[in-house]
C-alpha cells in the first residue's frame, strides 16, 4: 500500500511524496480483526500478566509488509481503559498465520492509534 501526501501545490505542477510501508488512517472493526483479537487475547493477557473480562477492538489501522501488521486499539473493561495490540498475519503461502508481537498499555479512547513496535 502505497500513501501519498501532498507537499507542495503551485498552479502549474504538484510534487508528491510517498510514504511507503506506512499506515492507514483508522478504521472500524470488521469479522476479520475481531477473529484476530480472539486469537491473541491469551497472549496479550500472559504479556500483561492480567486477565481481561473485556477485551473488544474499536478501530483498527494496517501496514503491509511480509504480510500484515493490525494496529489494534481494544477496549479492556468497563470504563474507559484501553489497549493498543500489534499482530501480524502472515501471507497465504506462509499459512495466513496470525501471531502477537507488542502491546501499549494505559490508553484511553481518546489516544490515537498509531505505528509502534
Amino acid at each position: 500500500v502505497l500513501n501519498y501526501q501532498l507537499t507542495t501545490f503551485n498552479k502549474s505542477k504538484f510534487e508528491l511524496t510517498m510514504k511507503c510501508g506506512g499506515t492507514g488512517e483508522s478504521k472500524p472493526v470488521d469479522d476479520d480483526v475481531k477473529a484476530i483479537c480472539q486469537q491473541i487475547k491469551p497472549a496479550v493477557e500472559a504479556h500483561a500478566a492480567k486477565t481481561y473480562a473485556v477485551f473488544e477492538p474499536v478501530a483498527y489501522k494496517t501496514q503491509v509488509v511480509c504480510g500484515t501488521n493490525y494496529f489494534v486499539k481494544v477496549k479492556v473493561d468497563d470504563n474507559d481503559g484501553h489497549v493498543h495490540v500489534r499482530a501480524h498475519k502472515s501471507l497465504p503461502h506462509a499459512g495466513q498465520e496470525v501471531s502477537f508481537h507488542s502491546m501499549l498499555h494505559d490508553k484511553t479512547a481518546a489516544c490515537q492509534l498509531d505505528h509502534f513496535g
